[in-house]
């Protein structure tokens, strides 16, 4: 009994060990994704964004059914649809990981989109991350940038959706308080003071937690929610 007892714990090391060295992998692809390429002929839209974008909710399938590639099917061959979503990322240039750090970034500027869809706030409503001030000057200095790229793309603005506890607690301190309240409304404000379009992705997911794989992440049934939304600003663009 006690061979058997060892073995079965030997057993139970060795899986958690492999499910530790698959999440590191994982976590790193995420922290460091791969570019996307522009394809000419295509008309492109850049998805801006953390790891909502990036679709760190979706284990294992990440960006083959992040809201991008949901947004890529409804769209069709006559678009290219690009997945510039990182990990852990904030709007605010002064917090523990901006996203115009990134070259991933850079690439979003290379990439000559004619819509970009920009979803970062999450991350910044972290303790350490906020502030108001900070936040709305950077936004504003976000859609300058993107608009004034030579191919003068349309920028859209999204709210981020609500935040829901895990197992008794919200992931990472991230305070839903802040992003209901003052990210919603600076989005909101600079939406109207810019002429940009403003999907609210908080009225959206608020009564779905379902749609949540750790409360924070979208599952594939909120990506494709996702999607959706923007589909339909999109396709009433078009």
């Amino acid at each position: 009994m006690k061979m058997k007892s060892k073995a079965v714990l030997a057993g139970c090391c060795t899986t958690a060990a492999g499910f530790g060295v698959v999440y590191t992998a994982l976590y790193c692809r995420a922290m460091h994704p791969p570019i996307p390429k522009p394809i000419a002929g295509k008309r492109r839209i850049a998805c801006v964004g953390d790891s909502l974008t990036y679709g760190w909710g979706l284990m294992g399938a990440f960006r083959k059914h992040a809201y991008p590639a949901a947004l890529q099917e409804k769209l069709g061959s006559e678009f290219q649809v690009m997945n510039f979503g990182i990990c852990d990322r904030t709007l605010r240039d002064v917090a523990d990981r901006p996203y115009r750090q990134e070259k991933i970034y850079t690439a979003s500027l290379a990439s000559e989109p004619e819509t970009v869809i920009i979803m970062l706030g999450t991350n910044d409503a972290k303790p350490d991350n906020f502030d108001a001030d900070g936040y709305r000057h950077d936004l504003r200095s976000y859609i300058s940038i993107y608009r004034n790229l030579v191919s003068k793309p349309d920028v859209i603005l999204m709210q981020p959706p609500k935040v829901f506890s895990f197992m008794g607690k919200v992931l990472d301190g991230i305070r839903n308080y802040v992003i209901s309240g003052e990210i919603h409304e600076i989005i909101e404000q600079i939406g109207l003071e810019t002429g940009c379009t403003v999907i609210d992705l908080y009225a959206l997911t608020e009564q779905h937690r379902e749609w949540f794989a750790d409360g924070i992440h979208l599952n594939r049934k909120g990506a494709d929610a996702v999607a959706e939304a923007v589909f339909r600003v999109i396709n009433h663009q078009k």
